[in-house]
């Protein structure tokens, strides 16, 4: 069962980053996880979300890109959530850009688990405008938490 309290804290949430490109935001949330505790190394981070991205677009569609990247110098799994001030290119699947991120950062010990478990959450509850479109209006973190608390 996965603890998404556990997951995401106030200090893993960021509202109307102001972030240029996809690499720009990829070191974003490599800075958070190091800054929070989350993770060891900030390059190693960095870098298995790129080489994530090269083996396919995180860029999900619906204007959400959803990088991840499982590493041993995570130390605990994390979700970041960004809002971006002005919508980027990710090379996603409908060629829109993306204005919000949400980085899953899993500890390589749960890979193959629990990384699963939250795509596979997040990719079903996405498929519901309603749940979409709270997730796209909501701007308070503890408001945030709550409803991914309750809808993951």
């Amino acid at each position: 069962m996965m603890d998404i309290r556990a997951m995401i804290t106030e200090n893993t949430i960021e509202f109307d980053a102001d972030l240029k490109t996809r690499e720009e935001v990829l070191e974003h949330i490599s800075e958070i996880l190091v800054k929070n505790n989350r993770a060891n190394n900030k390059e190693v981070i960095f870098n298995g979300f790129l080489q994530r991205e090269k083996e396919g677009t995180t860029g999900i569609g619906l204007q959400l890109a959803i990088p991840h990247c499982k590493e041993e110098d995570i130390l605990e799994p994390t979700i970041v959530y960004i809002t971006l001030k002005n919508p980027i290119d990710w090379d996603s699947l409908d060629e829109k850009p993306v204005k919000v991120v949400i980085g899953l950062a899993i500890p390589k010990k749960y890979e193959g688990t629990l990384h699963l478990e939250i795509l596979s959450a997040l990719a079903s509850n996405l498929m519901e405008d309603d749940f979409k479109d709270k997730l796209f209006k909501i701007n308070n973190k503890e408001e945030l938490i709550n409803f991914l608390y309750k809808n993951l």
